[in-house]
């Protein structure tokens, strides 16, 4: 790689980071290009050399940002071997352990521009994929309810996470990691009522 390949791609990083820390901060609406830009010290003309618009941005940051935690639910979803209590406490502390680490990323993910570009719901419909993979192999092995739509349980049990988790990020005082991972595991495993 030579100097200039090296530099378009610092220059890449320092926008997506200054991206990042501005939608988390700010809102996806109220950052400017020129804000952007300077947070990253550069042209904002370089702004769009690297993305299209704020969009594309956006879409980089999320799409960038999350893979690994995507990774990591895709690696439980098809361990076959572990056991249905122990995948759904281990992709609850995966979530919760992602959200402690990137709350700007979770921010962004529900910011409503990122909503209103359909890239929540690309990633949402990603981690479904993931959960509708495990939920079939479980209906397999007899071990999901007969009655149960393997993908709208899956839709629900995402929609689910994703949505404690951003409430969570943006009230972190209401409860700490170990009551949210708790209370999630619990109603995934069990439902909401006494047995």
């Amino acid at each position: 790689m030579n100097a200039r390949e090296r530099s378009k791609i610092e220059t890449r990083r320092r926008l997506m980071a200054a991206g990042t820390a501005l939608f988390a901060d700010q809102g996806i609406a109220g950052t400017r290009s020129t804000a952007l830009a300077g947070a990253a010290g550069v042209a904002v003309g370089t702004l769009y050399l690297h993305f299209k618009d704020k969009e594309g941005l956006v879409r980089a940051i999320l799409m960038e940002g999350l893979e690994e935690l995507l990774a990591q639910l895709y690696a439980v979803a098809g361990d076959a071997a572990m056991d249905v209590g122990g995948a759904v406490r281990l992709q609850t502390d995966i979530m919760i352990s992602f959200a402690q680490k990137h709350p700007g990323l979770c921010r962004i993910l529900f910011d409503p521009d990122a909503v209103r570009w359909h890239i929540s719901t690309e990633i949402m419909d990603r981690m479904v994929a993931i959960q509708e993979r495990r939920f079939l192999d479980q209906a397999a092995e007899g071990l999901l309810d007969g009655t149960m739509s393997p993908r709208v349980a899956a839709r629900a049990v995402v929609g689910m996470l994703l949505f404690s988790l951003n409430w969570w990020v943006i009230h972190p005082d209401e409860a700490d990691a170990e009551t949210l991972a708790a209370t999630l595991n619990r109603l995934r495993l069990s439902g909401v009522y006494a047995q």
